[in-house]
C-alpha cells in the first residue's frame, strides 16, 4: 500500500473515529477556548477552569454539528465558577452547541450584546441551547447602579438569531440600562415581508430588578421588531419568573411577530405587563400575574392588539396601574383601538403603530381583587389617531371581581366596536359599566375561598357554570391554568374546582426557576423533523429530547399549508428517534407537521416541511478549484444517500452518508489534482461532479 493509500485510508478512519468517540478539553485562555470549540467534534466537551476573566469579545464558529447530532459542550468547570466581568461579550454560531454554567457579573459591553446566537462573522447558530447562565449587573454604565442611575446606552444580554434554540434556567439579575434582556431577532426585517420562523424555547429563567426608567426600551423580553410583525415566529416562552421590575417601559414582554405561545409564567409585583404588541395568532394562557405590593402602581396584565389572539385560563390578581382611572392602559385585560381600518395594510409608514384587536378571545381568565377603573377594557386609544376599533371579540365565561371600580369598560366614542359576551360572572363596586348585560351575571357574594396552589380558590357558584362549554374545548384542551383536565361541564374563570390529574403550573418563585434550579419539568424539546422520498412513499423523521410526562404524536397533512388533517398516529416509547411512511403517489406538492401531545392535554406543533413530490436531485459544489474546503449542496436527500469523494485514480478518500442538505469537506490535506463527487442513492450514481484541488 501506497503511502498515499495509507493517508486517505487513515483520513477515513479518523473521520469515523470523531463520531464515535468525545473528548473532554480543559481551557483557561480565550485563544485555547477559541481554538477547541472551532474544532470540537459531536459528543465534545470544552470545560475552562474556574476564574474570573475579562476578555474583552469572544466566540467561535463551529461547523462540525448537526441538527441532530450530539451535543458539543461548553461549560464551567463548576456552575458560576466561571466569571466573565469587565467589557467580556460572547458571540458563537453552528450547530448543537450548549454553553452552561457561566457567570457575567459588574461588566459593561457598551453596545455589544453581553451573549450572541451568532458568531463575528455572521454565521447563527441553530438547535443551540444557553443553560444554567447568571447575568447579574452587566449594564452599559459604569455608575449606574451605585448611583441608582439609568443609562441610556443600548445593549442587549442575550440576543437570538438563527432557529430552534433554547434559552433556559437562567438567571437575569439588576439590568438598569436600555435595550430588552433577551431578544429574538428574524433574518428579514422589511414590512410586510415574511422572516423565516425561528421555534426558540425560552424557559424556566428567572428575571429579577429590572430598573431601567428612562422609558422605551426597557423590556424584559422582546420577540421580533415592529417590521416582523407578519412573520410566524412559533416560538414558546414559558415558565419564565418576572419579579420586581420597576422599568418605566410598561412592556416586561413586547410580542412582535405571529403565532407564539405564552403559557405558565409569573409575574410578581412588577409595573408592567405582557403586551402583544405586534403579530398575530398568539396563545396567552395559564399565566400568573399577581401583584401584592402597593408601590406597583404601574401593574397590569394583558394588552392585546392586532388579530387572531387566544386569551384564555390567565390568573390576574391585585393589579391596581388603573385604579381610578377608565382611560389608563395598565389594566387587568385591554384590548386597543387601531389606526388602520385594515390590519392588512402594507404600507410600512404603519408598521410601528398600533393595528385594531380583531377576532380575538377572552374566556376562561380569573381577574380578583384589583383595583381600577375597570377589569376588561373592549377598545382603547392612547392616541387621537387611533379611531378604528375592534371587531368580533368574543368574552366569555371569565370570573372577575373589582376591589375598585367597575368590570367592563367601552369608550363612548366606540359605536362600531363588535363583541359577543356570554357565560362571565361579575362583582364590582361600580357595577358592569357597559350598557348591555348580555353575557354577564352579578354574583351577590363573590367571596374567593383559602389559597391553594398558590391562587385564591373561587366559591362554589362558579362550579359547572360557563355557557356553551362545548365552544371552548378545542382552545382549552379540557385545561384549566393549573394544567389539570376539567370535568364535561366547565367552570367559570381559570380554575376547576372538581378538575383531575396532576398541577402542572402553578404562580412560580426563585426556587423552582432560574440558573442551578432545574425544578420545572418542561415539555418535551422536538429537536429535528424532516422528510424524504423513497420511491412511493414519504418517509418523516423526527428526533426528541425530554420525552417526560409526554403521550405521543399525532401525524398531520396539508395540501395548501394552512389547512390539516390527521393521517396517523404514535405513542410515546422514549426512544428519542421516530419515523412514519406515508403511501403517496400522486405529484402535488404536500405539507407536513407534527402535534405534539402532553399527558396533561396541553400540546404544541412542529414546523412545517414541505415535500415536493418526485424532485430531481440537484448537486452543487463551491468552490471549483479548491484549495482550503469544498461546499457540497443537494437539494433533496433520501435514506441510503451517500457522497462519495475519489481522486484522479478512482480511489475513494472519503463516504459521508448524508444527513444534511450543505457538506463541508476539507481540502487541506490532499494533494493538488482532479477528483470527482459522485452522489449515490440506494447503490447508483445519480451524479458525478470533477473538481480540481488547486495548491496553496
Amino acid at each position: 500500500m501506497t503511502i498515499k493509500n495509507i493517508f486517505c485510508f487513515g483520513l477515513v478512519l479518523i473521520s469515523t473515529m470523531n463520531f464515535v468517540f468525545a473528548t473532554n478539553y480543559t481551557v483557561s485562555t480565550k485563544t485555547d477556548l477559541q481554538t477547541k470549540m472551532t474544532a470540537a467534534l459531536p459528543g465534545d466537551t470544552v470545560v475552562v477552569v474556574n476564574g474570573t476573566y475579562n476578555w474583552g469579545q469572544f466566540g467561535f464558529n463551529n461547523t462540525k454539528g448537526t441538527t441532530t447530532s450530539k451535543w458539543i459542550v461548553l461549560k464551567a468547570e463548576t456552575r458560576n465558577g466561571v466569571v466573565f466581568t469587565g467589557n467580556t461579550f460572547f458571540q458563537f454560531g453552528g450547530k448543537r452547541i450548549m454553553v452552561t454554567g457561566f457567570k457575567f457579573a459588574n461588566g459593561n459591553t457598551g453596545l455589544d450584546d453581553v451573549i450572541q446566537f451568532r458568531s463575528s462573522g455572521g454565521t447563527s447558530a441553530h438547535y443551540c441551547r444557553l443553560n444554567n447562565i447568571t447575568i447579574e449587573n452587566y449594564s452599559s454604565d459604569s455608575t449606574g447602579a451605585a448611583a441608582g442611575l439609568s443609562s441610556s446606552i443600548d445593549n442587549k444580554w442575550v440576543s437570538l438569531y438563527g432557529s430552534n434554540n433554547r434559552v433556559d434556567h437562567c438567571t437575569f439579575i439588576d439590568k438598569f440600562n436600555a435595550g430588552a434582556t433577551v431578544v429574538v431577532w428574524y433574518d428579514n426585517n422589511t414590512y410586510p415581508q415574511l422572516s423565516t420562523p425561528t421555534y426558540h424555547k425560552i424557559d424556566s429563567n428567572y428575571f429579577n430588578k429590572r430598573s431601567f426608567m428612562g422609558g422605551n426600551g426597557g423590556e424584559s423580553m422582546r420577540i421580533g421588531v415592529s417590521t416582523t410583525s407578519r412573520t410566524k415566529g412559533f416560538n414558546t416562552i414559558e415558565y419564565n419568573l418576572f419579579e420586581n421590575c420597576s422599568q418605566t417601559e410598561p412592556e416586561i414582554i413586547s410580542n412582535k411577530s405571529g403565532f407564539n405561545t405564552y403559557r405558565y409564567n409569573s409575574f410578581k409585583n412588577c409595573d408592567g405587563g405582557l403586551t402583544l404588541r405586534h403579530g398575530r395568532y398568539c396563545s396567552v394562557y395559564g399565566n400568573f400575574f399577581i401583584v401584592d405590593n402597593s408601590t406597583r402602581t404601574n401593574s397590569y396584565g394583558i394588552r392585546v392588539i392586532d388579530k387572531g389572539h387566544k386569551i384564555y385560563n390567565n390568573y390576574l390578581e391585585g393589579i391596581l396601574g388603573n385604579k381610578n382611572k377608565l382611560t389608563s392602559l395598565r389594566c387587568p385585560i385591554i384590548l386597543y383601538n387601531g389606526l388602520s381600518a385594515t390590519n392588512d395594510t402594507t404600507d410600512p409608514a404603519k408598521a410601528a403603530g398600533y393595528f385594531p384587536t380583531d377576532s380575538v378571545i377572552v374566556a376562561f381568565n380569573t381577574i380578583v381583587n384589583c383595583s381600577g377603573g375597570a377589569g376588561i377594557v373592549l377598545g382603547f386609544t392612547d392616541n387621537g389617531a387611533n379611531i378604528y376599533q375592534p371587531l368580533g371579540i368574543t368574552v366569555a365565561n371569565n370570573l372577575i371581581k373589582m376591589t375598585t371600580g367597575q368590570t367592563a369598560y367601552n369608550p363612548p366614542t366606540n359605536t362600531q366596536l363588535t363583541y359577543i359576551s356570554e357565560g362571565n360572572i361579575h362583582k364590582s363596586p361600580n357595577g358592569l359599566g357597559l350598557s348591555s348585560f348580555a353575557g354577564f351575571s352579578e354574583a351577590v357574594n363573590l367571596n374567593f375561598n383559602t389559597r391553594t396552589n398558590g391562587i385564591l380558590a373561587p366559591p362554589s357558584l362558579v362550579q359547572d357554570a360557563a355557557t356553551n362549554t362545548n365552544n371552548y374545548v378545542t382552545m382549552l384542551t379540557g385545561l384549566d391554568a393549573s394544567g389539570k383536565t376539567r370535568s364535561t361541564i366547565y367552570d367559570v374563570g381559570c380554575t376547576e374546582l372538581n378538575a383531575t390529574g396532576s398541577v402542572v403550573a402553578s404562580p412560580l418563585d426563585s426556587t423552582q426557576v432560574g440558573a442551578g434550579k432545574p425544578i420545572i419539568v418542561t415539555p418535551v424539546h422536538l429537536i429535528s423533523f424532516t422528510a424524504t422520498q423513497i420511491k412511493n412513499e414519504i418517509q418523516l423523521n423526527w428526533k426528541v429530547e425530554n420525552e417526560i410526562n409526554f403521550t405521543g404524536y399525532s401525524i398531520e397533512k396539508s395540501i395548501n399549508g394552512i389547512n390539516f388533517e390527521n393521517i396517523g398516529n404514535i405513542n410515546a416509547s422514549n426512544k428519542n428517534n421516530y419515523s412514519f411512511n406515508i403511501n403517496n403517489t400522486n405529484n402535488l406538492k404536500q405539507y407536513y407537521r407534527l402535534k405534539l401531545i402532553d399527558k396533561d392535554g396541553s400540546f404544541s406543533y412542529s414546523n412545517i416541511i414541505l415535500v415536493k413530490l418526485n424532485e430531481k436531485t440537484e448537486v452543487s459544489l463551491y468552490p471549483n478549484p479548491a484549495k482550503a474546503f469544498v461546499s457540497i449542496n443537494v437539494s433533496k436527500i433520501t435514506p441510503n444517500t451517500y457522497l462519495v469523494l475519489n481522486d484522479f485514480n478512482g480511489r475513494i478518500i472519503n463516504k459521508i452518508l448524508l444527513t444534511e442538505s450543505i457538506i463541508n469537506f476539507s481540502t487541506s490535506n490532499l494533494a493538488s489534482g482532479l477528483y470527482t463527487a459522485q452522489l449515490i442513492e440506494n447503490n447508483q450514481i445519480i451524479k458525478t461532479i470533477p473538481f480540481i484541488v488547486a495548491s496553496n
